[in-house]
């Protein structure tokens, strides 16, 4: 008997060592995964601007897909909640770095404290998926295929007469016209319905998919951007705590010193972006620059006087034409070809969706990594020729020229030089870093938030620079229209709802500062998601 008792005692002991071995394999193999899927891409990704194809990542983009929400879920304050000049510091980073301070004139102002390059391995690694084409980089992305596959599936239900983008060629239909009154008619009860039809069929998506889809179909969020009046608390929960990461990361070390005035009028606005955002561009005069020779190498003729005629001194009309998925479908094209210079970003193509985004570029505006990154085929591509080329790429913000030059976020000097001397007479500025951080003074001085410390995004350089240039410049989906969507590019099939506000560069003051200076009507934003703005040369500050 006591025998038997010893051989039942010894089989249940095994059956529980068995038991808890199986327990333990399969608890690691559900930690690790995901930790080494972030991993990953940290490795691939180590700061978040990235202009990676979605066709080329799309094996990293799943990776970030399968990552679990429990370390996120572990943030509890909203930025909402926060007061304006100390928000607190993310779980992932351990300790805040922001400190309040006074100038010596008693204006408040904000240093955000500088970390550590590794520091940047405690940022979401959802944060780090691949960045539009556009400028934009976007966070929080939905990169998971089934999300992408329904994203498009439910794209095609909602339009029954949709049409793929490569069959978007030719001029605008004749019934446009028609088609926007009726949107305009029935705008607020469309939306309605794409809401609901949205929300059916994403029930099987998880708790925060939920939230950043209802962030980016509300009506409300859609409508406060078209009258100015946003704020960092209508943002996801994801896209609030990525912007604290880069708050505290602070990678090119800002420190603000300057007022704030919020409540500006659009005139005194307008005046201080005409004094303060003057256009520069590397010239060759300082160093490193002019020891290298680049006074001979860079054009002759300054950007702000390329464009200058007998008769008048700038363009009358100008067109920026933004990526926005939401052009689709637009019609806009004709509109767009009629003004006497159009801007468009980075690789952003027209042929195949001439109907929608016109076939007329002036000038091209383009990201370091459109020089640095081969595949963009920066030598040979024919979206490159025969248009002015504007590069830039960010210089840490007190403007150290030789910082900057021996260490770009991606190295666009060497591409610059082979191409200046491949193609001497083609018009190819840089932009002077310091004109992009006077970019970001005026966001962030009419600001009462705390904006992201990085650097505006290609959008909003684009529209300065036109405002320059012209005379009045009109915008397309830079602000949304009705036709807001998720997918990102007109000319990716990449959707992320984030998009539209970004967490990296401060697009939603961006968004709200531009909104502040439109001249056109609300039904321009509604039916076309177009903005006026005038140029420069027609403000009077004087009066």
């Amino acid at each position: 008997m006591r025998q038997w008792r010893r051989l039942v005692l010894a089989g249940m002991l095994a059956w529980v060592l068995l038991f808890l071995g199986l327990l333990s394999y399969f608890l690691d193999a559900r930690v690790d995964e995901p930790l080494t899927s972030a991993g990953s891409l940290l490795s691939q990704h180590p700061d978040t601007r990235r202009l990676a194809s979605i066709q080329a990542s799309h094996q990293q983009l799943a990776l970030i897909g399968s990552r679990p929400e429990s370390a996120l879920a572990a943030t509890t304050t909203n930025a909402g909640d926060e007061p304006e000049l100390e928000p607190s510091a993310s779980p992932m980073t351990p300790e805040s770095s922001l400190e309040v301070s006074r100038s010596p004139n008693s204006a408040p102002y904000v240093t955000y404290g500088s970390q550590e390059a590794s520091r940047q391995d405690y940022l979401d690694p959802q944060s780090l998926a691949a960045w539009s084409s556009f400028g934009t980089e976007n966070v929080d992305s939905h990169p998971d295929p089934a999300v992408q596959s329904r994203e498009r599936t439910s794209q095609t239900a909602e339009d029954p007469n949709h049409v793929s983008s490569a069959h978007h060629r030719g001029g605008a239909g004749g019934e446009e016209e028609e088609e926007e009154e009726g949107e305009k008619e029935n705008e607020d009860e469309d939306l309605g319905h794409r809401m609901r039809a949205a929300a059916n069929r994403r029930t099987g998506s998880d708790s925060s998919d939920l939230e950043e889809y209802y962030f980016s179909k509300s009506a409300s969020v859609v409508h406060r951007l078209w009258r100015g009046d946003v704020s960092a608390n209508m943002l996801s929960p994801r896209l609030q705590r990525s912007m604290k990461d880069y708050l505290s990361a602070n990678k090119h070390h800002v420190s603000y010193q300057g007022r704030r005035k919020a409540a500006q009028s659009a005139k005194e606005l307008l005046c201080q972006m005409k004094a303060q955002a003057q256009l520069r561009t590397v010239d060759g005069s300082e160093q490193p620059f002019s020891s290298l020779g680049w006074a001979r190498l860079v054009p002759s003729s300054p950007l702000e006087r390329r464009y200058e005629r007998r008769e008048q001194s700038r363009f009358r009309t100008c067109a920026v034409v933004t990526s926005a998925g939401a052009i689709l479908r637009s019609g806009l094209g004709k509109e767009i070809d009629t003004h006497d210079a159009v801007l468009r970003f980075n690789a952003a193509p027209t042929e195949g969706y001439e109907r929608d985004v016109g076939n007329k570029t002036t000038i091209r505006i383009i990201n370091s990594q459109i020089l640095a990154n081969p595949k963009h085929r920066f030598n040979t591509s024919s979206i490159y020729k025969n248009v002015t080329l504007v590069a830039w790429d960010p210089a840490p913000y007190t403007v150290d020229l030789h910082k900057w030059y021996a260490s770009p976020d991606y190295n666009l000097f060497g591409p610059y030089v082979e191409h200046r001397k491949l193609h001497p007479d083609q018009p190819f500025y840089i932009l002077h870093p310091g004109y992009v951080w006077q970019l970001w003074d005026v966001i962030q001085g009419n600001t009462q938030e705390n904006i992201q410390p990085n650097p505006p995004s290609s959008g909003f350089i684009g529209i300065l620079l036109m405002m320059t240039l012209c005379d009045q410049v009109h915008v397309y989906e830079y602000i949304p229209s009705m036709r807001q969507t998720d997918l990102c590019h007109y000319h990716e099939r990449y959707y992320d709802a984030a998009c539209t506000l970004g967490a990296y560069h401060p697009l939603l003051y961006e968004k709200n500062l531009v909104q502040r200076i439109n001249t056109g009507p609300e039904s321009d934003l509604r039916r076309k998601g177009r903005v006026t703005l005038p140029g420069f040369g027609t403000v009077n500050c004087d009066i």
